[in-house]
């Protein structure tokens, strides 16, 4: 656990460590081999298989999968380093994903401890995926504890280098944008392999990393051919060799433009190919969506304007709003919104569109359109749309994803305090009725949450949608950057808008984001701001909210005697506030501060008023908190059978309250502190091995410092 104050917001975990006794603290780059340890310590480490599906009419590349085949042979029989295999020269569309995942597919078998896959979006409408995040992704899946994580990208890649090191995983990494995107995620393990795509040729990888290359081109006339056999039927070819030939050369053998083309004929038995040639040939419009040169783009451009324009209304309608969606991926209630219709049409609409390949489902309701798909709908949005319906369109999207995403973060963080805005839901409202549905969706969502705020930052949409992103302080360390991001963003809406009151809220959120990064010059500069504004707007909340902040850094930095005249400050305004909770809040840190200045009876007296106002507040998870910090001053005060009552207390309040393992942890260990000092060491270590238990998947390393402490009490006993 990080050893950090409470404070308003609500992102942040809290822990009161007891006198001589070590908290545990979020890894940095000088503990990377204690959490290699803590994962390797666990009963058996995760073999993740993460491949996507397999394309089922998977046609052609057999020289390309030969020798595929041919490196990883080079690779088993001693060749030193893991193996980087690029398919980097094929065009856009031309099946570099799809090879990949139907090769991986095939060898995943030799890789006994694992395969990765990771969509890095190097090409396409949202902004590559950085590669801190996809490390903390493929560490949090081999076994390292989310808070264990680093946040520095070298710690990162240190600590997923030292987990691979003598194990056999393949790694496949798709739409790779550049070389440095791909770096920091190469092994060093020679038992591992890597295979990257991406449209570049990533240059750097093949002179400094000795990568293979490997260039996928377009389908021979042959591939094309039997990708044509298996989707419209070996008797359909038979029966026009020549229009298929023709279709195969309209769709420049670029394997995209065949498979709609293919797709869009056999749902037409009683079409024949020659008239669907003849369509396409004819429905040419030289528009330049994609590329005035190439004849794989024409191709393209031509096969897509013929599968268009033979959409019904309704179908093509909502083709286009999905051009205006801000990332590829989506799901029914996010296409109904920016289609302004009921999700029930919306799903019927996309499962006609994925029949006809025009976009994919990826499961769960969810839907993904290739880039080039994407710029397209975008560009017949442009064409065939008028300007009002395009803004009304991404007004709803805009405001669908901010009202969803506040409910969800009033779910996640009941009773605290988010930016004001009166949304409209502009489209189905998501079934969200508790914390878990709550966080899963804001997690699932994060991507397109962040390409709205990107797309968009002066809509009227991005305070809220920067306030909802503080759940990302709940997960791992490398994504705390996304979240600061987002309140920069944030930020800059309100200061642009005018909005001096969201300015000063998120001038606060941003703070904690800050401090929890140890920014600590640019955490104390925005606390500082807030706290400006707040006089100046009269308003006591923010004030208060300020002060907080600032006593917060110094906590942080372990300044306690200033963090506590901070807190100080912030007390009358708390009482002010009324409620209970913001002055249980203040006292809570002055209690804790107290604790560590030695100060005990300081520490108990604000203690027991915290817990008053958390019961008068009906706060229960505040209640079994204030429970624990008046055991921490008592064991402090050395009268540790009253603090063993308190400490079990807290311990039979958080085992009623689902989510708070880590806090039953910490009240155990209180617990099993003061039953040591009492002499009674057998209850000690069941105290222990009960923190141990609930620790080992949130906080191995945590966990294996009280099997220490356990063995210690039995050696004694």
């Amino acid at each position: 656990m990080v050893d950090e104050p409470e404070h308003e917001h609500g992102t942040r975990s809290v822990t009161n460590a007891l006198p001589g006794t070590v908290t545990g603290s979020v890894v940095q780059a000088g503990t990377i081999r204690q959490v290699v340890f803590a994962a390797a310590t666990q009963q058996a480490l995760p073999v993740p298989r993460q491949l996507p599906p397999a394309v089922r009419d998977f046609a052609g590349r057999g020289d390309q999968l030969a020798r595929l085949d041919e490196l990883l042979l080079s690779h088993d029989e001693g060749r030193p380093g893991g193996v980087v295999i690029s398919a980097l020269d094929g065009t856009a569309g031309v099946g570099k994903t799809a090879l990949a995942v139907q090769w991986a597919h095939r060898v995943e078998h030799h890789f006994t401890d694992g395969t990765l896959f990771a969509d890095l979006r190097g090409y396409g409408p949202s902004a590559p995926v950085r590669p801190d995040l996809v490390l903390a992704s493929f560490l949090h899946v081999l076994g390292i504890a989310e808070d264990r994580i680093p946040a520095d990208l070298d710690a990162q890649v240190s600590v997923y280098r030292s987990v691979l090191a003598g194990r056999r995983v393949l790694i496949l990494l798709d739409n790779a944008g550049t070389a440095e995107q791909v770096r920091p995620l190469l092994p060093g393990s020679p038992g591992c392999a890597v295979l990257v795509t991406s449209r570049a040729s990533l240059t750097g990888l093949l002179v400094a990393e000795a990568a293979s290359q490997l260039t996928l081109d377009l389908f021979t006339a042959d591939e094309a051919h039997v990708l044509l056999r298996r989707i419209l039927g070996r008797e359909r070819v038979s029966a026009e060799p020549a229009a298929v030939a023709d279709l195969v050369e309209v769709c420049a053998r670029l394997p995209l433009a065949l498979r709609i083309a293919a797709t869009r004929i056999a749902t037409r038995r009683h079409t024949s190919v020659a008239e669907v040639v003849a369509d396409i040939v004819g429905d040419r419009t030289g528009l330049d969506v994609l590329s005035s040169s190439g004849d794989e783009r024409s191709a393209v451009r031509s096969v897509f304007d013929w599968s268009y324009t033979r959409l019904v209304d309704e179908h093509a309608v909502l083709f286009r709003r999905l051009g205006l969606h801000p990332g590829t991926e989506f799901g029914v209630p996010a296409a109904a919104a920016v289609a302004g219709i009921d999700a029930a049409t919306a799903y019927r609409h996309l499962e006609a569109l994925a029949d006809v390949h025009l976009i994919e489902s990826v499961g769960g309701r969810r839907y993904r359109c290739h880039d080039l798909l994407h710029a397209y709908a975008a560009h017949r949005a442009e064409r065939d749309d008028s300007p009002d319906s395009r803004r009304d369109a991404t007004a709803r999207l805009f405001s669908w994803y901010a009202h969803t995403a506040q409910a969800a973060d009033k779910l996640v963080f009941p009773g605290l305090e988010s930016p004001a805005a009166d949304l409209a839901p502009d489209g189905p409202e998501v079934p969200l009725t508790d914390r878990a549905g709550a966080l899963a969706w804001l997690n699932t969502e994060q991507a397109n949450l962040l390409a709205v705020l990107r797309s968009a930052p002066e809509h009227p949409t991005a305070v809220v949608l920067a306030g909802a992103t503080r759940f990302l302080s709940l997960g791992p360390r490398a994504v705390w950057p996304v979240r600061l991001e987002a309140e920069t963003l944030g930020l800059r809406a309100a200061e642009a808008a005018g909005n001096r009151t969201a300015e000063a809220l998120l001038l606060g959120f941003r703070g904690d984001t800050l401090a929890t990064l140890e920014r600590w010059d640019d955490a104390e500069a925005d606390f500082t701001r807030q706290l400006a504004l707040a006089r100046e707007l009269g308003d006591a909340v923010r004030q208060r909210v300020g002060l907080i902040g600032l006593g917060q850094v110094r906590f942080l930095q372990r300044r306690y005697p200033e963090a506590r005249d901070y807190y100080r400050q912030a007390l009358p305004l708390a009482r002010q506030a009324g409620g209970g909770r913001p002055e249980a809040v203040v006292e809570c840190n002055l209690s804790r501060i107290a604790v560590r200045l030695g100060e005990f009876g300081q520490a108990r007296e604000h203690a027991e008023r915290e817990l008053v106002l958390r019961r008068r507040s009906a706060d229960r998870v505040g209640e079994a908190y204030a429970l624990r910090d008046v055991a921490v001053a008592l064991h402090g005060l050395e009268d540790h059978d009253t603090a063993i009552e308190y400490a079990n207390q807290a311990v039979a309040l958080y085992r009623t309250l689902a989510g708070t393992e880590v806090f039953l942890a910490e009240a155990l260990e209180t617990a099993a502190a003061s039953l040591e000092r009492t002499g009674n060491l057998t209850r000690a270590a069941e105290h222990l091995g009960e923190a141990c238990e609930l620790l080992d998947e949130l906080d191995p390393e945590r966990a294996g410092t009280l099997r220490e402490r356990i063995r210690e009490l039995s050696s004694r006993g």
